[in-house]
């Protein structure tokens, strides 16, 4: 059962990644509908929509490669970098492995000279995604080398939610080698980092992995701990796909420790939810599990009933392991019955069909034999020519043996010396290290304390302008009103009078609009989305920008107060720089919100700038917006040109 166990667990979390983007697919869609210009928001809605349907992509093939053609005749290096990543998924989930490593040495080209945080991060997940195609073709070991190289990358960037993920798979592919030792340390790493994570759905899923692991090993009483410390979780997020896969661990348990009557009772509720997704590898895997509760029992009429509705499933989802699987069924039950003829014929059955699946076995084992030779004829090629190099310094070194042996000692000496030399500067590597996190940590705190004084004093004198200020100006204005009913003015008086009492409404107006702007009452009351079109309506109606703001998946958020603030001041800093130097007709603001991470997009059609400078600048605004995507742990994505707009892309978790 172990195999069967293992392969519904990959089904159940490839589903779980599906449920999570259904809700924003349709949205994600009609926003690249309502946006014909070949620009980069365009292809930036067209990568939303494929990060949406990573797990069920077969039409996406000509949305990846118009973003990446927008993206190279644009110049959009964000697009391109996302295309060539696409690309190499795409092929890979496909089989066309030589497609995918071609597209694979492309972003590789691409990205070796990028040392900015994003393209670290795009060159990870690439080495996952060649781990995932090493892992597709049957080579493991070359899946475990790239799942170490992504690993690294990751730690490097202190990526947590990737990490719990990369763990994961590389402990799977551990138990593949039969490497136990392995396996069990990654997935404790993995439990890890999940439990320090404030991530719910990622916390249950890695449980769910930990427990499938104890239990493949019999360690049954672990597994059955993990599972327990998974079940507020699954009552928690309310997932059908978790509470399915939850009773039927739950009733593997029971059964494979003899309890069968309280299997049936787990199996039968893990039954009921797998019929609802209509998935025919976890019904007909739940089914065979209840017909051997129910045999066990002797309860042989519910049993044969299990295997004919079994049996006609596994035949119209064409799953030969599970027809072998009901065939080695009815050969015990007719044995339990007396009637062993039939047996035996079911019997001839069950080893026919296993010969069958043993021949298509071996041929899916010539094809990735082949494969692994295509791929590997490269490096093949260079491992020959290493080879024929070190024959050469074998012969020269028998014809110099005795040189050799008297620089030896002196070479031993030098090796000491270096290697004491660099232990020594990767000691002080390391304080230096230390003392660059501390002073970043430092900084952090004390950018967090300014941002929020700055907010706390925008907040107070708002409230002195507004609730001061205005109300004796109201004040005055009332006073002025009843003085005029009881005073005799001349008609130049009376004009002089109105002038100033529009003044005083001029006034009044000016001293609102402040008090707005530094801190707008919308924020506070209705939220960030609220805040963000009030603001993007008012620059329009000023006539001095035409601002369109956008969501995706924003219905019914509400983010954390300071979180809301801080991203509030840089699109209203980013936004003013805009009116500011671009000389820009229209921009465009746009917030999305994919799982547990916020994606904010800043866009003007005006003359463009050197993204380059943005690093070296030391003008106040863009000094606020680092410090305040720095206060956030977020990342910032510059794209720029003269005379070709810009685009500011920033994403976070939240």
């Amino acid at each position: 059962m172990k195999k069967i166990t293992a392969f519904v667990l990959s089904v159940f979390f490839c589903l779980q990644a599906m449920s999570q983007t259904a809700d924003v697919i349709d949205s994600l869609k009609r926003n690249i509908e309502s946006h014909n210009a070949p620009d980069s928001f365009r292809a930036k809605s067209i990568y939303q929509y494929l990060r949406a349907t990573l797990y069920n992509s077969s039409g996406n093939e000509p949305y990846i490669k118009e973003m990446l053609a927008i993206s190279r005749n644009i110049g959009f290096s964000y697009g391109i970098r996302k295309g060539l990543s696409m690309y190499v998924k795409y092929y890979g989930d496909r089989g066309d492995f030589q497609r995918s490593f071609a597209y694979a040495d492309s972003l590789i080209g691409f990205l070796k000279n990028d040392t900015s945080y994003a393209a670290k991060r795009e060159m990870g997940i690439l080495y996952w995604d060649l781990a995932n195609n090493y892992n597709r073709i049957g080579d493991y070991y070359k899946s475990i080398e790239y799942y170490l190289l992504a690993i690294d990358v990751f730690e490097k960037v202190k990526d947590n939610n990737f990490l719990s993920s990369l763990y994961g798979n590389l402990s799977s592919i551990y138990t593949h080698t039969a490497d136990t030792g392995k396996s069990m340390v990654y997935i404790q790493k993995a439990l890890n980092l999940a439990e320090a994570s404030s991530d719910d759905d990622l916390k249950c899923r890695t449980l769910m992995n930990y427990a499938n692991e104890l239990l493949n090993k019999g360690q049954f009483a672990k597994a059955e701990e993990v599972v327990n410390r998974a079940e507020p979780l699954v009552l928690k997020l309310e997932n059908a796909a978790y509470s399915q896969y939850y009773f039927y661990m739950k009733g593997e348990l029971a059964r494979r420790q003899k309890s069968f009557q309280l299997a049936i009772t787990y199996l039968q509720k893990s039954l009921r939810l797998a019929r609802v997704d209509n998935d025919a590898h976890q019904v007909t895997e739940v089914m065979s599990l209840l017909f051997d509760c129910y045999n066990a029992l002797n309860r042989l009429s519910e049993s044969k009933t299990l295997l004919d509705s079994t049996l006609l499933l596994a035949e119209k989802a064409g799953l030969k392991m599970r027809r072998k699987e009901v065939y080695d069924g009815y050969a015990v039950w007719f044995e339990k019955k007396g009637d062993f003829s039939t047996s035996n014929s079911y019997l001839k059955k069950s080893i026919a069909l296993k010969d069958s699946i043993l021949s298509d076995e071996n041929n899916e084992r010539i094809a990735a034999l082949e494969m692994q030779y295509q791929v590997a004829g490269k490096e093949n090629e260079i491992a020959n020519l290493k080879t024929e190099g070190e024959l050469q310094r074998l012969s020269i070194r028998q014809k110099g043996a005795i040189n050799n042996s008297l620089t030896g000692a002196a070479f031993i000496i030098l090796i000491l010396a270096l290697l004491s030399y660099r232990n020594y500067k990767q000691k002080q590597k390391l304080q230096q290290q230390r003392i660059a996190e501390l002073e970043t940590e430092k900084q952090l705190t004390a950018t967090e304390a300014v941002l929020k004084g700055e907010e706390q004093e925008r907040s107070r004198l708002a409230k002195d302008l507004h609730d001061g200020l205005g109300g004796m100006l109201s004040g005055i204005k009332f006073s002025f009103n009843t003085m005029k009913e009881n005073m005799v003015m001349t008609p130049d008086n009376r004009l002089a009078f109105e002038r100033s009492m529009d003044m005083l409404d001029s006034s009044i107006k000016e001293m609102r609009r402040v008090a707005h702007n530094m801190m707008p009452e919308s924020l506070m009351m209705f939220g960030l989305e609220a805040a963000l079109k009030d603001f993007c309506n008012d620059i329009t109606r000023s006539g001095a920008l035409n601002v369109s703001y956008q969501s995706v998946g924003f219905d019914g958020v509400l983010l954390e107060q300071t979180t809301a603030v801080t991203v509030y001041r840089i699109v209203q800093e980013l936004i003013n720089n805009t009116l500011k130097h671009a000389a820009a007709g229209t921009a465009i603001v746009q917030l999305t919100k994919t799982d547990n991470r916020l994606s904010v997009t800043v866009e003007d059609d005006g003359k463009g700038f050197d993204a380059s400078m943005v690093k070296s600048s030391t003008g106040m605004g863009w000094r606020n917006i680092r410090h305040r995507i720095d206060f956030l742990k977020g990342k910032l994505d510059v794209d720029s040109q003269p005379d070709k707009g810009t685009s500011v892309h920033i994403e976070l978790d939240i």
